[in-house]
């Protein structure tokens, strides 16, 4: 594993300032998005900084003369991994190695605003703030805005700030990787990052567990949207027999994980009844029966969208199921 190091000898650190640890996971990036996002990371107003690079595709290794030309107020480090380990390892190496009190995570493709850390860091101030995270506006492809706020296309989004709210982010996520910040202390108590989850669900839930959440009611990244980076519950689903492996037994996986791995009385029940519910789903997929229709109405607060959907679906022909989510992904449902 290569490491390469720059230090430009002008830069002043503010070390009178937590340090801030950039996390950035790379693979094969866009050169002109990646330009971009370089530049708008060694634009931020906050003067202590260093930024990790992790490099995630040996095959074709992302050059070190892009951070010797667009990163000069900051210490970088580039890591050249020797395999393909996807984002969630990428990023988990990167928080175990980073010297910053508090953790910035990165995508290779988007537009930092000036102020995003600066803003995050003095949020921190606050009793008991383990993780902080942004709104979001979208742009696409050109650069060009195209909403906002990420509310306007993933309605399901509803972001909350304070106590106890890692009951709601173990199923449904309201923060988004590149606009959180988190305590490093936290962060690693998330190590091993969950397999059956993206990397910003699972260390929410930790800090959840360890703390308040604070939500900045602020766009601070410009999240670019492409081809490439499709996300979303409906994500690979397509008909019946993806929905049943992403919906149901992905589902089934991860809370057995989190009952493996979460033992916080706080949360204990919920995920019992979770996991009763999801049996119950996987059964009345293969074989739609009273009993389990019971079960699944019962606990229908964890998603009744998918109650509704499945209480039909073993019916449904497969033309219409389709068409179903189609209607779905266009957000016409």
């Amino acid at each position: 594993m290569k490491r390469c190091t720059k230090i430009d000898s002008m830069t002043c650190l503010e070390e009178n300032k937590p340090l801030v640890s950039i996390l950035l996971a790379v693979y094969k990036p866009d050169k002109n998005w990646f330009i971009e996002q370089l530049i708008s990371l060694n634009e931020q107003t906050y003067g202590n900084v260093e930024l990790l690079v992790y490099d995630d595709c040996p095959e074709i290794p992302t050059s070190d003369e892009y951070f010797t030309k667009y990163i000069t107020k900051f210490k970088y480090t580039l890591i050249k991994g020797d395999k393909n380990r996807g984002s969630n390892k990428a990023f988990e190496k990167l928080t175990r190695i980073a010297n910053g009190e508090l953790l910035a995570f990165c995508d290779q493709d988007d537009i930092w605003e000036k102020e995003k850390i600066t803003l995050m860091v003095d949020k921190f101030k606050g009793k008991d703030i383990t993780l902080v995270c942004s709104d979001l506006s979208i742009i696409d492809e050109n650069g060009e805005k195209t909403a906002d706020s990420i509310t306007e296309i993933r309605k399901r989004i509803v972001y909350k700030s304070g106590d106890n709210l890692a009951g709601e982010l173990l199923m449904t996520n309201f923060v988004t990787g590149c606009a959180m910040m988190v305590k490093k202390d936290i962060a690693s108590k998330a190590i091993p990052f969950e397999k059956t989850l993206v990397h910003d669900q699972w260390i929410a839930i930790i800090a959840a567990l360890n703390g308040k959440i604070e939500f900045i009611n602020k766009p601070l990244v410009r999240y670019r949207q492409h081809g490439c980076n499709q996300t979303g519950i409906l994500k690979d689903i397509y008909d019946k027999k993806t929905y049943y492996s992403k919906r149901i037994l992905d589902f089934l996986c991860r809370y057995r994980a989190f009952k493996e791995r979460l033992k916080y009385a706080e949360i204990e029940e919920q995920i019992n009844n979770c996991l009763m519910w999801l049996e119950a789903r996987k059964r009345y997929f293969s074989n739609p029966n009273i009993r389990d229709l019971r079960i699944m109405i019962k606990y229908k607060k964890f998603h009744k969208v998918s109650v509704l959907l499945e209480i039909i679906l073993p019916f449904l022909p497969e033309h219409i199921f389709k068409f179903i989510i189609n209607m779905a992904k266009k957000g016409m449902l």
